[in-house]
């Protein structure tokens, strides 16, 4: 069984943008996105709106990475100065594909979905895609080439077709 200690984390920030915030949020975004960079340990990170509202995802290598980022001086401080944006609870320690199910503050189960149902509808999304590219695309294509178009195309889908569904 995986450790929480070492499994990666994603943090879900979320702002509930006003009107007329739109600089001041961005801005707000642009220094946390640089501090977390500045960590070394920060693996990726992404920023979504919907309907005004935006949510900075970050992933941290570890749990404890992400817990020296939040207690560092600079993020204390950012996180006060940001008050305004950030909403009144703290946020989200993501470590799955929970994040595609839902995101916070939209109507939805307490907690994360069981992981086997998570793979379950992933894997259910996968083989008929991948089915289905394995019969269109041509035999002549060298493997690593059908490989890569059909790994493109199918988290193509699942990202923007399959799985926002």
């Amino acid at each position: 069984m995986e450790s929480m200690t070492s499994a990666p984390v994603k943090i879900v920030l979320e702002l509930p943008g006003q009107p007329g915030d739109a600089p001041s949020v961005a801005s707000w975004i642009h220094e946390a996105l640089a501090t977390a960079s500045r960590t070394g340990a920060l693996q990726g990170s992404s920023v979504l709106t919907e309907g005004g509202r935006y949510f900075v995802l970050l992933r941290f290598s570890t749990q404890g990475d992400h817990d020296r980022w939040r207690a560092s001086p600079e993020v204390v401080e950012l996180m006060k100065r940001g008050e305004a944006f950030v909403g009144r609870e703290p946020p989200i320690a993501r470590t799955g594909l929970e994040t595609w199910f839902a995101l916070p503050g939209t109507q939805s189960a307490a907690g994360a979905p069981p992981k086997w149902k998570m793979a379950v509808v992933t894997f259910s999304a996968l083989v008929p895609q991948i089915v289905g590219l394995a019969l269109i695309l041509p035999k002549s294509f060298h493997f690593v080439v059908n490989i890569a178009i059909t790994t493109a195309i199918t988290v193509s889908m699942l990202t923007w077709v399959v799985m926002r569904r």
